[in-house]
């Protein structure tokens, strides 16, 4: 059996140097970054402690920590009063095998803690943008090695950090961009709507009659002529009634428009009241309504159906004639043959009442 020493699966040097760029070259963001850095820093140089700090305006702001080290993690200082502040102000790496008794330097940060030797070196060298310091607590001289691996480290670092800054700046842009795309989709999708609604008001108001509430007579055409070819091709019938108010010109002659205007709109009440919610119903005329409709298979006879069509106006108070048409069996025939057949029923049985009295007017069309 073999027994592995605690370290034997940590690699140093090249490798351990290679392994850190290539994580850092996969870091998305400065987040990832900063953690590849406190996870590789310490252990390239075989340091007590690791830090990375980054520029913030004139103050030096620590991010990560690992390892035993001053504590400084989320501290901002100000550039001149600590080492990693000096580096990213000079530009260049600073070593201290004994940073209390270095006088040359900002030490007064560092008197009260454990660290006793300092290597901190600057992330870009041109304009630094930040910092890693390594820490030992035993008086340590770091050698030219340790600087170059450090400064290698620093160096993959701040292209990581640029690249994770200008990501995130694409991120950004590609945010705003599709947050201002949905906004306009949005807007978009509320004008189409607006518009459909708008549209489909004026085709209500070009098929309905504005008075009585009713399809005109182009909406009847329309919307009846299209229920009797899906009849036809079932092969089921359809009813037309044609209905003419009485009185309207005496009411408009006698009485001013405005009493024929509530004439028709009364008629168009009754109307509706006996017709049912799939019939078609409209003011095709002055005076002159229609009705479509469709024969179940056990209809009443059409003789009752207009019937209960002249009783609703007795009941209201309201006269009117009324003639029907059917459709013939098997056979195919035009709206306008309905209507001119219901017409010249509603005519026959209005002049035939005037003689004896009849019963309404009823006609097979074709």
């Amino acid at each position: 059996m073999t027994v592995m020493a605690p370290d034997h699966d940590r690699r140093f040097g090249v490798p351990a140097l290679l392994d850190a760029i290539q994580e850092l070259s996969l870091a998305r963001d400065e987040r990832a970054v900063q953690h590849a850095v406190r996870r590789s820093a310490r252990r390239l140089v075989r340091a007590d402690g690791a830090s990375l700090a980054l520029r913030d305006g004139a103050l030096c702001r620590y991010v990560v920590e690992d390892g035993i080290g001053p504590g400084w993690t989320g501290r901002r200082l100000k550039l001149g009063s600590c080492l990693s502040g000096w580096c990213m102000t000079h530009g260049r790496p600073v070593a201290s095998a004994d940073v209390r008794a270095d006088g040359g330097l900002p030490v007064a940060q560092y008197r009260s803690g454990p660290v006793r030797s300092v290597l901190v070196v600057p992330v870009r060298t041109g304009d630094p943008i930040g910092a890693i310091a390594a820490y030992w607590l035993t008086p340590h001289r770091p050698g030219p090695d340790e600087v170059r691996t450090l400064q290698a480290l620093a160096d993959s670092a701040s292209g990581a950090l640029d690249n994770a800054a200008l990501r995130s700046e694409l991120e950004t842009r590609v945010r705003d961009r599709t947050a201002r795309l949905e906004e306009l989709n949005a807007r978009l999708e509320k004008e189409i709507f607006e518009r459909k609604r708008a549209e489909e008001e004026v085709r209500q108001l070009s098929l309905v009659d504005e008075l009585t509430g009713l399809y005109n007579r182009r909406g009847f055409m329309l919307l009846a002529g299209r229920e009797l070819k899906s009849l036809q091709r079932t092969g089921r019938r359809a009813l037309l009634l044609y209905i003419d108010l009485d009185g309207l010109k005496q009411a408009n002659d006698l009485r001013g428009h405005e009493a024929g205007d509530r004439l028709l709109v009364q008629a168009a009440g009754v109307l509706r009241s006996v017709s049912r919610a799939s019939d078609v119903a409209g003011r095709i005329g002055g005076d002159e309504f229609a009705v479509f409709m469709t024969l179940g298979y056990d209809h009443p006879p059409v003789h009752l159906i207009v019937e209960r069509f002249l009783q609703a106006a007795r009941r209201a108070g309201v006269r009117w004639s009324v003639g029907a048409t059917a459709s013939p069996p098997g056979r195919t025939v035009l709206l306008e043959d309905l209507l001119a057949g219901a017409d010249e029923a509603m005519y026959r049985g209005r002049r035939a009442r005037r003689i004896n009295s009849a019963p309404p007017g009823i006609r097979a069309a074709g």
